[in-house]
């Protein structure tokens, strides 16, 4: 790994253009699931809004399905606007979420919300949304839940969680997993960010693994080319 423009983070990889961009989660995807290790589920998580953050997620999990042959879980954690389901290419049957452990969210009152998944029409990537009827459901709470990520990395080489940046289920959600990676936009964010971010993340009790440098112009279109 090169040196991140960041004091204490490692670069894991740096995204410019549509090839550039496969190519270098491809290599990140064999770094953080080689063959024959143990599952891993790891937090995809922007220094600010405006990071690019789900494109680099959606990438991300795509290339994990091409290098371990899936199933790749891609984890959205917007709730409210499902933006990975939203933008990609799925087929199929929604399948539930529930893998025999307690999740980590809950909505208030009981049944009124389900998180499903479909996959990816191009790759073995199952892609969540947040389901639930307008009217009933009057909250919605993150929690912690090791037990359920552990059962989820017995079942896939690889689990990336896409959370919103400062959304309250960063918290809860990311010391239970392996690790969190940083996401840098690289002509807005500032070295200082990309460290108050992290000691921030390491307070709570939850691993920095490094930083994607994002050099993409075009958020949205990769965020598209990635999930097709």
């Amino acid at each position: 790994m090169t040196a991140m423009p960041a004091s204490g983070l490692s670069q894991l990889a740096e995204t410019d253009g549509v090839n550039a961009f496969a190519t270098e989660l491809a290599d990140l995807a064999r770094r953080l699931a080689p063959p024959g290790a143990p599952g891993k589920a790891v937090m995809m998580l922007g220094i600010t809004a405006k990071a690019g953050t789900s494109s680099v997620a959606a990438g991300l999990a795509r290339a994990a399905a091409v290098e371990t042959g899936g199933p790749v879980w891609l984890v959205d954690l917007d709730f409210a606007n499902n933006p990975q389901a939203s933008r990609a290419r799925l087929n199929g049957s929604a399948y539930s979420t529930e893998i025999g452990a307690e999740p980590f969210w809950s909505a208030e009152p009981a049944g009124t919300g389900r998180l499903v998944l479909r996959k990816l029409e191009a790759a073995y990537v199952l892609v969540t949304r947040f389901q639930h009827k307008a009217g009933e459901m009057e909250r919605l709470v993150y929690k912690r839940a090791p037990d359920y990520w552990r059962q989820l990395r017995a079942m896939a080489p690889l689990s990336v969680v896409d959370v919103p940046h400062g959304s309250p289920a960063i918290a809860a959600v990311a010391p239970d997993l392996d690790g969190v990676i940083l996401v840098a936009n690289a002509r807005r964010d500032k070295r200082a960010d990309a460290e108050r971010l992290a000691a921030h993340v390491e307070k709570l009790g939850a691993k920095v693994l490094g930083v994607v440098v994002n050099r993409a112009q075009d958020w949205q279109g990769e965020a598209r080319r990635a999930a097709q």
